[in-house]
């Protein structure tokens, strides 16, 4: 399935040393969304929009070194079927290989405004809406909407937020991830409640989801960056997670900084392990595609971990799902207000549930589940709409 739009553009910023960025924004089939490069030299913007039968694009943008077109062509194909499952909304990726954490914040919003004034034809409240997504979090969508209204002198419903006009809530990813966890736990017969939970990654995504964990009774054990991890033994407390959020919050901010403010902390950096050796019943691996590999699946299965549950992009290789379902762990990928949350996973759910039962799925295949999903409302809307 090709895109039905890739949108490349130059986009100039000027860093404190003087560079030049290119940014890339990818649109897939009918959702989508956008790509970029680094302010060090001269480079081309890109974005894909990859398909938008469905409603509107919608997917995050990725501010990171490592990011180039194939990637977030891939980002973009695998948001078409993931928001067909949630919505009627169509799939997107975009953003630049552009590090922000080397970067002060001035340089950071300078690069906002030019990524947005580059792509200001293209996105939208009603065609293409930038999400947040690697290294891009309310500050970055809040510099990007800034620049999108003084170019369009409009302000969408009149609230703050993303671009399409809404109030912005951080927490609804995280929270729809633990709240999905909980349901597939409980349809096999278990429960949340003092499970030990590891997981990766200590952005959005990830604290938010730690935060309705201990909501719902489990208990977060350890989280992840670029440059270690770190582990609570006796798990994570409402006031020690708030302590981390605080932490990660300031700009270039490591996580093992955390250890200065508890005794009981172990921090360990990168290259002398992995987050994923830790034992745990639960991992909610959250921080980037391909986060997880055959040998530290194992590990984890060998530990005695009885769930994986995806809160970033395909952090599983199609060979480690298949060991996720052939040694019977379960594993899923993830999806204001928490009613609205629990009341639309509930809905994801029980539709998934339906497709497993409908193709006679191996019990707990919830990610074949998801995929056929998505892919069948893709696939309809298609062939309503004829050859476009």
């Amino acid at each position: 399935m090709e895109p039905e739009r890739v949108i490349q553009v130059r986009c100039s910023i000027l860093p404190t040393s003087y560079a030049f960025s290119s940014c890339v924004h990818l649109v897939p089939c009918p959702m989508g969304r956008r790509l970029g490069k680094s302010p060090r030299e001269p480079r081309l913007p890109r974005a894909i929009l990859q398909l938008l039968r469905l409603g509107p694009y919608v997917g995050g943008l990725r501010f990171h070194p490592e990011t180039r077109h194939g990637t977030v062509k891939f980002l973009a194909f695998e948001n078409v079927f993931r928001n067909a499952v949630y919505g009627p909304l169509g799939g997107a990726a975009g953003g630049a290989d552009f590090n922000p954490l080397d970067k002060s914040e001035a340089e950071i919003m300078r690069f906002c405004q030019s990524f947005t004034t580059e792509l200001a034809n293209y996105i939208g409240p009603t065609t293409d809406i930038p999400t947040a997504g690697v290294n891009v979090g309310p500050r970055e969508l809040g510099f990007m909407f800034g620049q999108f209204k003084r170019l369009r002198q409009l302000h969408p419903l009149g609230v703050d937020g993303v671009l399409g006009g809404s109030a912005y809530f951080p927490q609804v990813p995280g929270h729809g991830l633990a709240h999905m966890a909980k349901l597939m736990v409980e349809a096999n017969g278990q429960s949340l409640v003092g499970k030990r939970c590891l997981i990766s990654g200590s952005g959005t995504v990830a604290l938010n989801a730690a935060d309705k964990l201990l909501d719902l009774g489990a208990i977060p054990i350890g989280f992840s960056d670029v440059w270690g991890h770190v582990i609570e033994p006796a798990g994570f407390t409402r006031e020690q997670l708030h302590r981390l959020k605080q932490i990660k919050a300031e700009h270039k901010a490591h996580l093992g900084g955390y250890i200065m403010t508890s005794t009981s902390a172990t921090y360990c950096p990168t290259e002398d392990g992995s987050l994923w050796d830790v034992p745990c019943d639960y991992a909610f691996p959250c921080a980037m595609q391909h986060d997880l590999d055959e040998e530290k699946a194992k590990k984890l299965i060998k530990n005695g971990c009885k769930g994986l549950f995806e809160g970033a992009h395909l952090p599983l290789s199609q060979e480690l799902a298949l060991i996720t379902r052939t040694s019977g762990l379960s594993a899923l990928r993830p999806a204001d207000i928490d009613r609205i949350v629990q009341e639309c996973m509930q809905d994801v759910f029980s539709a998934i549930s339906a497709t497993a039962v409908e193709f006679n799925l191996a019990r707990g295949d919830y990610h074949a589940a998801t995929n056929i999903t998505g892919f069948l409302k893709v696939a309809q809307a298609m062939f309503r709409q004829g050859a476009v």
